[in-house]
């Protein structure tokens, strides 16, 4: 479904005029998809939201810190690429060694003085958000909430390396009328989107003209995560083999 399309059977489900002439119900729109998104993308593990960062951020060289770039939500390995970049060229025949994660403690307790052995970076942690002193101030205010990578050794050049990790996709809009959820699972994405509605109409609790709506509306929503979720996990091979098969049944406990 496009953005129209999700925009014009919410109206319908809400009762909502399609002249729009309800000034506060398109105010909330922008919230109520970052509410389905967040919530869809965080509670179900999409392959389609795994990705390689698109340019391979270079190292500087006598540093070990570099910002993990904002796109990458949930970083889950990263690759160093050798040999080195020469200016800001990465040459085509470059090889990716997986970088092993550890803790930020044991890491300074391995490596506690950044000047020591530099060489090619082996381990890495990632130590939190705020750039430490020696690096200079954010040039914006998101870049203060970046998380940092802490390598071990210290670099002794300027290496590349490949962050692969989940991002969060654009929020559906009028600039973007078309994402994943609403593309493939329209139907949960509404779900999602009516459940912040109740609250918009004053249907979410005890005190609410209709206070079983909302509830509806989240046992509708977690009837479909479920198939969803299933089907996600066939995505990423899961299944026997490896294959796209249905994963195995979770063994259950016998009756005592």
């Amino acid at each position: 479904m496009t953005y129209d399309e999700v925009v014009e059977q919410l109206k319908t489900m809400n009762e909502v005029p399609l002249n729009d002439s309800d000034e506060n119900f398109r105010r909330i729109l922008p919230t109520m998809f970052a509410y389905a998104d967040g919530r869809i993308y965080r509670e179900i593990v999409f392959l389609q939201v795994l990705m390689t960062q698109t340019q391979p951020i270079t190292l500087i060289a006598r540093n070990r810190e570099v910002l993990l770039p904002i796109s990458v939500m949930a970083l889950r390995s990263i690759n160093l690429i050798t040999p080195a970049a020469s200016g800001n060229v990465i040459t085509i025949s470059g090889k990716r060694t997986p970088l092993e994660r550890i803790q930020p403690d044991v890491l300074d307790y391995l490596w506690p003085q950044e000047s020591f052995r530099r060489g090619p970076p082996q381990k890495y942690a990632v130590v939190g958000g705020f750039a430490p002193p020696a690096v200079p101030p954010p040039t914006v205010p998101s870049q203060a909430l970046q998380l940092r990578v802490r390598f071990m050794p210290t670099p002794d050049q300027a290496y590349p390396v490949e962050f692969l990790g989940d991002i969060r996709p654009l929020p559906l809009s009028n600039t973007n009328p078309e994402t994943f959820l609403s593309v493939f699972y329209p139907e949960m994405f509404i779900c999602a989107c009516m459940i912040f509605a109740a609250g918009y109409q004053r249907d979410f609790g005890a005190q609410a003209d209709d206070p079983q709506r909302a509830a509806s509306w989240e046992a509708q929503y977690s009837n479909l995560r479920m198939g969803v979720t299933l089907e996600a996990a066939r995505m990423r091979g899961e299944g026997p083999g490896f294959t796209a098969a249905m994963p195995a049944p979770l063994a259950q406990p016998r009756a005592p």
